[in-house]
């Protein structure tokens, strides 16, 4: 087995960087140097740390190529690149735009990281050259943005406890100054939450769920096969006790393309005698016919108490 640190230098200054991909200059960036660190590690995870965070300091973002656990009589060993290296296959079926463009360019640089006798871990730089600027700036990397183990913990802590998304980026970045993450990964975070919490069941049916187990009044109907829902209204009871009260006004509003069933929200809210507004109910429907406001409207009007 031939060690990295036993890699003849030649292969550094033999590397072709080709200065053709959008994004590349023709003058390297070598990085090597500020990669020049004998010391050993610990563990795995504290190497990987290391050199992440010394590589968002120079501008750019690294990712593990390959990885071994030291299985069949092999040493144990991690091979890093940079986020811009190899090329870019597109796939069989074109899904990107053709304005946008890739972030591959065939950048060179790699590092190897290993275990030796003494089960600590070192690292040898095989490559430090860049064909392409630094970034001042890596919001928006994949590689970077990534959430560590303990911050997607405290965004499912905090979703629980309804917080928004925006005040749970904020604590992160509070938490962790050098956070570069943005609110596609809170989103992210929340949406997986969501799916593991709602199981096999579909959104609608979730919604239904949620709303019996918070004891909100519910109504709904489907369409001639019995399964597909055509339109659903619900109401919280202290709603129902506010419009036997005050019912005198009621505004009428209607929105589009809410959701991701395409489904229009209608909404009805009330006025009370000191001019502070309530929502009575509101009422998902298939489309903007008569027939449908008004099986909302014979809804809303059977809240009333005689």
């Amino acid at each position: 087995m031939v060690y990295p640190n036993n890699i003849s230098r030649k292969l550094v200054h033999s590397v072709d960087v080709s200065p053709n991909v959008e994004g590349v200059v023709v003058k390297t960036v070598d990085v090597g140097g500020d990669f020049n660190n004998k010391q050993k590690f610990d563990d795995r995870e504290s190497m990987l740390t290391w050199i992440r965070r010394n590589a968002t300091d120079l501008g750019f973002g690294g990712v593990i190529e390959r990885s071994d656990n030291g299985m069949a009589r092999k040493n144990a060993f991690v091979t890093m690149l940079c986020e811009r290296s190899r090329k870019y296959h597109p796939p069989l079926r074109k899904f990107k735009r053709d304005d946008t463009c890739t972030r591959k360019c065939e950048c060179p640089f790699k590092i190897r990281d290993y275990m030796v006798a003494s089960k600590k871990w070192r690292f040898s730089v095989i490559c430090g050259l860049h064909n392409h600027d630094m970034c001042g700036k890596l919001q928006g990397h994949p590689s970077v943005c990534r959430l560590k183990p303990e911050e997607k913990t405290c965004i499912n802590d905090m979703s629980l406890n309804l917080v928004q998304p925006k005040n749970i980026l904020a604590t992160l970045k509070q938490k962790e100054p050098d956070n570069v993450s943005n609110i596609r990964q809170v989103y992210n975070i929340k949406y997986r939450n969501n799916k593991v919490i709602r199981g096999d069941r579909s959104e609608m049916q979730q919604l239904l769920k949620m709303l019996d187990d918070n004891k909100y009044v519910s109504r709904y109907r489907t369409c001639d096969n019995g399964v597909t829902v055509q339109d659903i209204f619900w109401t919280h009871p202290d709603s129902i006790k506010l419009f036997n009260t005050f019912l005198t006004v009621l505004l009428l509003n209607s929105t589009y393309k809410t959701n991701n069933y395409r489904l229009l929200l209608f909404e009805m809210v009330g006025v009370t005698s000191i001019d502070k507004t309530y929502v009575v109910g509101f009422a998902s429907l298939e489309c903007e016919k008569e027939d449908n406001f008004r099986w909302a409207l014979e809804l809303c009007r059977s809240l009333l108490k005689e």
